[in-house]
């Protein structure tokens, strides 16, 4: 499960480099601050 879990994150991190290298920084910056949203949203929302 945990290694499943970083194979993702590295996808996702892959992603954003290639958003980033290819000169697509607004669109590299929208998803991270979508990915930190929902992080914020589950964090702050859910019943701990």
């Amino acid at each position: 499960m945990a290694k499943e879990n970083k194979n993702e994150i590295n996808g996702i991190m892959d992603l954003i480099k290639a958003l980033f290298k290819d000169g697509n920084w607004y669109l590299g910056g929208f998803i991270i601050a979508l990915i930190l949203f929902i992080i914020f949203d589950i964090v702050a929302f859910t019943p701990h």
